[in-house]
């Protein structure tokens, strides 16, 4: 074994259950060597490949006494990262976010500001869905994870109760709210105006 797949080895080894991109490598050796060293380790099963470009030297749990992987919103993040995407999580995985939902969907669709692209990763499907919104790029994630969550409850549809738990959500967002709530349809400022509204009056009662 070459000293630098020996020292690729000694990283992933000394961090365990953390995401690698090939990316990650760079600096030790040639894009096509790093990625010959990641192939061979993961033929040999000392890591595991997640998807094209992407392994983790898996952690082993003694409680259910099998190898553990990163969640699928760390494997999400890392794709992001490795392209370069702004990303927001949409549907009802943006109500899983912001607590108007507890269930965890099997499906986990983001709008990006890359392609689409879509990937499977141990049985839980992952879709990018490019979106024509220039302003992604310029909200926060939670800002983005807001506003995909009022669009995926719908105007007919959101309660008093759902904006009491989206204040609580973006009780820190305040000033983003102010600043871009007249970039968005009006019924969403609507939204945006009463969350704020609440936030002003908890803010007052403290």
């Amino acid at each position: 074994m070459s000293s630098l797949a020996l020292k690729i080895e000694e990283i992933m080894k000394s961090n365990k259950g953390k995401i690698y991109s090939i990316n990650d490598f760079y600096e030790l050796g040639t894009k096509n060597t790093v990625k010959s060293i990641l192939f061979r380790m993961n033929e040999e099963k000392k890591i595991t490949r997640l998807i094209d470009g992407l392994y983790v030297m898996p952690e082993y749990s003694e409680i259910l006494q099998e190898a553990s992987y990163p969640d699928t919103t760390e494997i999400v993040d890392k794709i992001a990262e490795k392209f370069v995407w702004k990303i927001s999580p949409t549907g009802d995985l943006a109500l899983n976010y912001t607590g108007l939902s507890t269930q965890v969907p099997n499906e986990y669709i983001y709008i990006s500001n890359g392609p689409y692209r879509e990937y499977k990763v141990k049985g839980k499907k992952i879709i990018f869905k490019h979106t024509t919104n220039r302003n992604i790029d310029l909200y926060s994630k939670q800002f983005s994870v807001l506003i995909q969550a009022i669009k995926a409850i719908g105007e007919k549809k959101l309660t008093n109760n759902d904006i009491s738990k989206l204040a609580k959500y973006s009780k820190n967002i305040s000033s983003e709210i102010k600043k871009y709530s007249y970039n968005l349809p009006f019924w969403i400022k609507k939204v945006l105006d009463k969350i704020e509204e609440l936030n002003d009056e908890k803010d007052i009662r403290n």
